[in-house]
This record gives C-alpha cells, sequence and structure tokens, in this order.
C-alpha cells in the first residue's frame, strides 16, 4: 500500500506551489503512474487518512479521487482502497537522439533560416521598416476601441464573414478610392493579420514548390525568405521585360512599385506597364505590395499597378499597421474577381482571421475621419525626421558618399563604393546601437553595396551619432 508520506512526496515533487490542494493531489498522483513510481494495483490511502496527513479535506480528497477515477487513472470500489489502474505498458525511456522530432520536408523548409543577416533585432534606433510607436494615436484609438465594444453584431461576433467585417471592407475600401485610387469592390478586400500572411495565402494557392518567383533587386528579405520557405525558386526580375525569356514556371511576381524596398524608389509608369504584360505572357499572378504606400515624399502618390491591371492578374497587399503600429496585426488582400471564392475558402480554412474588436474599432476609426487626419500628422513628422537623418549624413559624409532622399517609405538605402564591406559595417554600428541593415544581403544576384536605414524615430542628435559612426567606419573598415 501507499504510505501517504510518499503521496506528499509525490506532491511536493510534482505539483507547482500555486496549484490548490485538490488539483496538486491529482498532478501527482496522476505524475506519479505516468511515471511509473505508482504501480498497477497499487493501493492508495483511504479518504479519511489520505485527508488527515494532508491537511486536507476529506471533502476534498474525495473529489481528487474521483476525479482520478473520471480519467481511469484509478478505480474506487465500495469498502476498498482506491487502486491505481491497469494502463498499458509504457515505452521505457530513451535517449533525446531516440526520441528527436522528424520533421516533414516542409517543416525542414519553414524552419530553416531563411533571414540569417536580415533581422534588425530589438527595436533600437534607425531599425528600417518600423514606424515610430509613440505616434500611435492612443486616444483616439481608445475612443472607438470602447464605442465598438459595447456592441452586439450578432453573428459577426462568431464566425460570419470571416472574410473580415463588412463595416470595415466597406470603410477601407472607401480609403483606398480616396487615397490611393483604387476602385475595389468589398468583396475583393480581405482582412489579414499582416502582409506576409496575405503573401503566404496567394503563394499556397497558386504555386507549388519548384515552381519560380521574380522579385525585384535588391528585394524585400521577408517576402524572399516566405517563397524560400515554401520551397519556390527566387530569380531576379529582368531589367527588359519585353525580352525577358525564362525556361522556368514562373507563377508568381513580386513587386513593391509605390515605394521599392529598399531603395525607397518608385516604379516609373514604363516599368509598371512591362511587369503587367510580363505577367500575362508568363500566365503569372502580381502579388503587389502597397506597404509604405501612405508615406510619399516626392510628386504626388501614384496609383498601384493594381489600378492599370486589365488582366485582372493582380492581388494588392497593403497593411494598416505600419501607418499605426505593428502589434495590431491589421493587413488587407485584394484579389481579382476570379480569385474571389478560393481565397475565401482557403483563408477560412488556415484561420487567418482578425479580432472582431478591433476591426470594428478601425471600421469606426477610417470612418470618423480620425485615420486619415493620423495619417497627414505622422507623414509631416516623418518627413521631418527623414530630412533631418539625410541632412545629418549629407554633411558628414556627402564629399564621399552621395547621399539621396527616398521618393517615399521610412528608410533611405546609402549606397556605399563598390567592395565595401557593408556586412562588416552593420556589425561596426550595431556595436554602437545603430540596428541598419546592409544592402548586400537583400540582393539576389549581384550584391550590391549600402545600408538600409529607418528614420522614423529619427532626431537630430541621433542622426549626427550615426553619421559620425558611420564616417568612423568606412576608412577603418
Amino acid at each position: 500500500m501507499i504510505e501517504p508520506l510518499e503521496i506528499a512526496a509525490l506532491i511536493e515533487k510534482y505539483a507547482p506551489p500555486d496549484v490548490g490542494k485538490v488539483s496538486a493531489l491529482r498532478l501527482a498522483i496522476r505524475r506519479g503512474v505516468t511515471e511509473q513510481v505508482l504501480r498497477p494495483q497499487d493501493e492508495l490511502p483511504s479518504t479519511r487518512k489520505a485527508a488527515h496527513a494532508l491537511a486536507m479535506s476529506r471533502n476534498s480528497v474525495i473529489e481528487a479521487y474521483e476525479g482520478l477515477q473520471a480519467e481511469g487513472v484509478i478505480e474506487t470500489r465500495r469498502g476498498a482502497r482506491p487502486r491505481v489502474c491497469a494502463l498499458p505498458e509504457l515505452q521505457p525511456k530513451r535517449t533525446a537522439r531516440q526520441t528527436a522530432i522528424f520533421l516533414s520536408e516542409r517543416g525542414r523548409a519553414l524552419s530553416a533560416d531563411h533571414r540569417a543577416g536580415y533581422e534588425t533585432g530589438k527595436v533600437e534606433a534607425f531599425a528600417p521598416g518600423l514606424p515610430d510607436p509613440s505616434l500611435f494615436p492612443r486616444d483616439d484609438w481608445a475612443i472607438c476601441l470602447r464605442r465598438v465594444a459595447r456592441r452586439n453584431r450578432g453573428g459577426l461576433d462568431m464566425y460570419e464573414s470571416f472574410q473580415g467585417l463588412p463595416l470595415l471592407r466597406e470603410a477601407l475600401a472607401l480609403h483606398l478610392k480616396r487615397s490611393r485610387g483604387v476602385s475595389v469592390s468589398p468583396e475583393q478586400l480581405f482582412i489579414l493579420p499582416c502582409t506576409q500572411s496575405g503573401m503566404s495565402l496567394i503563394t499556397d494557392l497558386l504555386s507549388d514548390p519548384g515552381d519560380t518567383v521574380v522579385m525585384e533587386d535588391p528585394c524585400y528579405a521577408g517576402g524572399k525568405a516566405l517563397f524560400e520557405a515554401k520551397g519556390l525558386r527566387t530569380r531576379a526580375l529582368a531589367q527588359n521585360l519585353r525580352r525577358a525569356e525564362t525556361t522556368e514556371r514562373t507563377r508568381l511576381i513580386y513587386v513593391t512599385p509605390s515605394t521599392q524596398y529598399p531603395t525607397g524608389t518608385r516604379m516609373q509608369l514604363a516599368r509598371r506597364l512591362d511587369v503587367l504584360a510580363f505577367a500575362e505572357a508568363q500566365n503569372a499572378i502580381v502579388i503587389e505590395d502597397d506597404y509604405d504606400g501612405d508615406f510619399v515624399w516626392k510628386g504626388a502618390d501614384v496609383p498601384p499597378v493594381f489600378a492599370l491591371d486589365k488582366a485582372a492578374s493582380v492581388a494588392l497587399l497593403g497593411t494598416l499597421s505600419k501607418s499605426l503600429m505593428p502589434a495590431m496585426r491589421l493587413g488587407w488582400l485584394i484579389v481579382p474577381p476570379d480569385l474571389v471564392a478560393p481565397v475565401r475558402r482557403a483563408h477560412r480554412a488556415i484561420g487567418a482571421s482578425v479580432n472582431t474588436h478591433v476591426q470594428a474599432a478601425m471600421a469606426e476609426f477610417i470612418s470618423s475621419g480620425r485615420f486619415a487626419r493620423h495619417l497627414r500628422t505622422t507623414a509631416r513628422i516623418y518627413q521631418d525626421r527623414m530630412l533631418c537623418l539625410t541632412d545629418a549624413l549629407h554633411s558628414r559624409l556627402g564629399a564621399d558618399i552621395a547621399v539621396s532622399k527616398p521618393d517615399g517609405g521610412l528608410q533611405i538605402c546609402l549606397r556605399l563604393p563598390d567592395g565595401t564591406d557593408d556586412g562588416r559595417i552593420k556589425d561596426h554600428l550595431w556595436a554602437r546601437g545603430f540596428q541598419v541593415l546592409p544592402l548586400s544581403r537583400l540582393c539576389i544576384d549581384s550584391p550590391a553595396r549600402g545600408l538600409v536605414i529607418g528614420f522614423a524615430r529619427a532626431n537630430p542628435s541621433a542622426a549626427a551619432r550615426l553619421a559620425t559612426a558611420i564616417a568612423e567606419a568606412l576608412p577603418e573598415l
């Protein structure tokens, strides 16, 4: 028979100190059985004896025993002590090598470190691709969130409109028409956690491992990592697309034409038309990422390639998080009419939905005019910070390094002389707290040399320190 002191020892060994006594007793006996400390047919103490020894009420012990009986761990009979059930023989303990989980081919591809050298680590000064979280309109957002949280939306609070709340899709469609020149039905809009999930959805639907995706060069590292994780071959978008020939099966063309990442340049109209012609010739889909379309520094806004598409061959991606805060986890995808039904089913199948209250608050935020006002305010601030950074770099490096202002976006691309080891310069700057990226790590073919520098949180003092650190690094490295 198992003595109460043995049960107490099991509780001390296996039960966390912050759980209740009933849960602790159940957990201790269950672990004792699975760890083979308690063997089949071992007798446990009676409820009265266990209660006295463990300083528990008898009712608590009865509750614990009844729970274990319901799990099939012990069996009880009137007038007899509880006994450990006879369970299937457990496998003997094996070495870590023997018990290692073997990943599938898909799992190995997905878990490979496709972003090595791309990550900016923790949020620090001048990390590219990040907004300034201090500019998030917390009071306005709180008003919208509090207002919508009180409403009962019936089926929309359950699983209706998994595609996205109709109010948000309607508000977003109107916003995109006014701000980006895109006319689209709300039925073509899908609300997603981020642009990456939209890229994943389109990639899974329209390509197979071994297919080719062509990208701008240099490119967005997150997109390249996603495509390679799914087994696609990444190739650079040819300079002369009219004459481009390929024997590979090109299914996807990924571009960032409004503000090319990472160079910050805008794709010219002739090039946009060439991309569409190339897509039609290859029977491919263009994935257009409009991630920084809200921030344009040169000239007027240019409509996305989607607005030029007459062959229904463009899927347009965007995010609301970049203009607000990445933790919002709120992006969108527009697909051609023929893709709406399969995307809707696939979207539901993978569960890529967004919190209903966040969607409803965003619809309120857009419809009330708060979002447009926020964009105007932050755009002015970001433009001033871009000028602050470029002026500091030009002042310190202008004689040696050409510093050009981007057409749009939240980062600049500082080109360095050929042969410069921008990876070592990156290491030099990271050691000083500047989380820049080396341009060569974002290239597909011949690596260009440079630094990708975010300016969303720039200030004169930090910009001057960065410029000095770069100047020090150039002759040294």
